[in-house]
């Protein structure tokens, strides 16, 4: 027999367990992974050149949340190395990269008007400088940089900067979406071969994987008994097709919202068809406006 919920009941202990951005207590599966890009960083620690690196996988399989645990690793440790995470899925300009990383170097952000790129530039080549500070820049979703040469016109003058100014180290780490690309292959851009990266490689969450995260998600976000086991292995079978965790992490956040909407304690079967359906509908619908 089901439980209704009263008025100001809640399922969710903690909604931001699903967020795409959430950083677990517990991240499993990527130990090697983590751990090639802490020791890429790691140089920086001790005053020596770090490592570039291009880091790719399919969406969903941990790139991102993978170098947020490095960098928060090393933050509490160490003030030598600068770390500026750019996410170019919304920062898609020149000025808004190099507004990142003066807004990280001096702890506030450039005037928003009346101030050029190559200003900006050089306040970032002086701080680095005076300071002798190692800078690491971050760059997620990088193909959204490369229609006009974009990712080319913000890495060149960003690598000058330890040629025009002293003691000064610019590392840089790529998170690319494609898996077919390599170092140096990325389609448009003409840089990353002088860059010399390594390769971090994530592969697909197998379906053991996702079932063992999705079930760390539900523990942290959720009252006990909200999924069942049932329930959960349906929407484990969905995540499967479409290969990315984040599928599955929508479905649990989407079909407890539906079941809370109909003042349920648990989650039934149509709470996630519906989510997964529209899901479905507006991928068919992107893919029918590729020309």
């Amino acid at each position: 027999m089901n439980h209704y919920l009263d008025m100001e009941e809640t399922l969710f202990r903690n909604r931001d367990a699903f967020e795409i951005d959430f950083i677990p207590g517990i991240f499993r599966f990527r130990k090697a992974q983590v751990n090639k890009i802490r020791s890429a960083i790691q140089p920086g620690m001790q005053g020596r050149h770090q490592v570039n690196l291009v880091i790719r996988g399919l969406p969903g399989t941990g790139k991102t949340t993978a170098v947020h645990r490095a960098f928060s690793d090393i933050r509490a440790s160490n003030k030598r190395l600068v770390q500026v995470y750019i996410n170019c899925h919304t920062e898609l300009s020149k000025f808004a990269a190099f507004t990142r990383i003066y807004t990280e170097l001096y702890n506030y952000p450039p005037p928003a008007k009346g101030i050029r790129v190559r200003k900006l530039i050089c306040e970032i080549g002086k701080a680095l400088s005076k300071r002798e500070v190692d800078l690491l820049v971050c760059f997620d979703d990088m193909e959204d940089l490369l229609p006009e040469n974009l990712l080319d016109d913000i890495l060149v003058p960003l690598l000058r900067l330890c040629g025009e100014y002293p003691k000064t180290s610019v590392k840089i780490l790529l998170l690319m979406r494609d898996t077919e690309a390599g170092p140096g292959q990325a389609p448009g851009s003409r840089i990353i071969t002088a860059l010399n990266p390594e390769e971090v490689y994530f592969p697909p969450y197998n379906e053991k994987e996702i079932r063992v995260i999705l079930r760390d998600r539900i523990r942290a976000g959720l009252n006990p008994g909200v999924i069942s086991s049932k329930t959960l292995s349906l929407i484990i079978r969905y995540t499967m097709e479409g290969r990315d965790i984040r599928v599955g992490l929508n479905l649990v956040k989407r079909s407890v919202m539906n079941a809370e909407r109909e003042g349920r304690s648990v989650v039934l079967k149509k709470d996630i068809m519906a989510p997964f359906e529209e899901s479905r509908s507006a991928e068919s619908g992107r893919a029918g406006s590729i020309p």
